[in-house]
């Protein structure tokens, strides 16, 4: 899962975590309901909506948009999320640009914040900016480097959670852990990127890795997606098997004894493919008609 995409889900989730990170927004504390533990969800007081910006393909990582007052105020703007983890020279124009161009295209919106969050700030944005594009960036747009965040120690687990893309290896297990030490609820969030970052690695070996028990783990929405996950890949293989089974023995009423080697790649194909065979086997007339199907099988 790329990090980008990573941060929109995490946002969706819990779109209130944009009050840990903007200082003097005035919300409750932003806490997730998908733990078997969890409290009664509470209402947020953000909601996560994208927006593709017309025209020039503006895409933003997300919007985040007040749920009692949808145009801001104050208190509770509305807040344009960006996640940059790569050097790109163009960032800080395409920014403003899509800053103005969202305020073009939803006059409803009266109060704006521009939230960024940043791998490190060394990363290369874009140089010699016209003043009214610095000014904007200095004034109104909120940084946070998401390195520097995760060398602050005691961190809440919701702000070390931010940081997991970042983290170096050696320091992403026991963070992880720690997070979910502190907050279970929040495992369903740690696993899909410690997945991307430890690649390889099956959800089982990663709970193993946090030292999650088995039965938590089996009550997690994750683990009841790759259950469903499971059964359907079960089902479908189950189909495939019936599906080259019945082939075969059709093959064998119009072909005669097939060859091992054809018996083997029939055995072997997909469930689209054994399903057209079905189809083209009617007309069959003898072994040659099927060698010349295989053949454009492959062309």
């Amino acid at each position: 899962m790329p990090s980008d995409h990573w941060y929109s889900e995490l946002f969706r989730a819990m779109p209130d975590l944009v009050c840990h990170l903007l200082p003097g927004l005035a919300a409750a504390d932003p806490s997730s309901s998908t733990g078997p533990e969890a409290e009664p969800e509470r209402e947020t007081a953000y909601i996560f909506r994208p927006v593709a910006l017309k025209k020039v393909a503006y895409h933003p990582d997300g919007v985040l948009w007040p749920r009692q007052q949808p145009g801001g105020s104050e208190v509770l703007p509305v807040v344009l999320l960006e996640v940059q983890m790569h050097a790109d020279r163009r960032f800080h124009r395409r920014l403003g640009a899509e800053t103005f161009r969202l305020l073009q295209q939803h006059e409803e919106v009266a109060h704006l914040q521009v939230l960024v969050l940043l791998a490190h700030r060394r990363l290369a944005l874009g140089s010699s900016q016209p003043r009214l594009l610095q000014r904007f960036l200095q004034e109104d747009v909120t940084w946070v480097d998401l390195q520097a965040l995760a060398r602050q120690p005691d961190l809440d687990p919701l702000l070390a959670l931010l940081t997991l893309p970042v983290q170096k290896e050696p320091a992403l297990g026991p963070c992880a852990q720690r997070i979910v030490a502190l907050r279970p609820d929040l495992i369903e969030l740690v696993v899909p990127i410690l997945s991307e970052r430890f690649q390889g690695l099956s959800p089982s070996q990663i709970m193993a890795t946090l030292g999650i028990s088995k039965d938590f783990w089996r009550h997690t929405r994750a683990f009841q997606d790759i259950l469903a996950e499971g059964r359907q890949e079960g089902r479908e293989e189950g189909r495939r098997r019936e599906a080259s089974t019945l082939a075969l023995r059709q093959l064998e009423h119009r072909c005669g004894s097939l060859d091992a080697p054809t018996s083997a790649r029939i055995e072997a194909m997909s469930l689209s493919q054994l399903e057209g065979l079905a189809l083209a086997l009617l007309d069959f007339r003898g072994a040659m008609d099927l060698q010349t199907w295989l053949e454009q099988l492959v062309s």
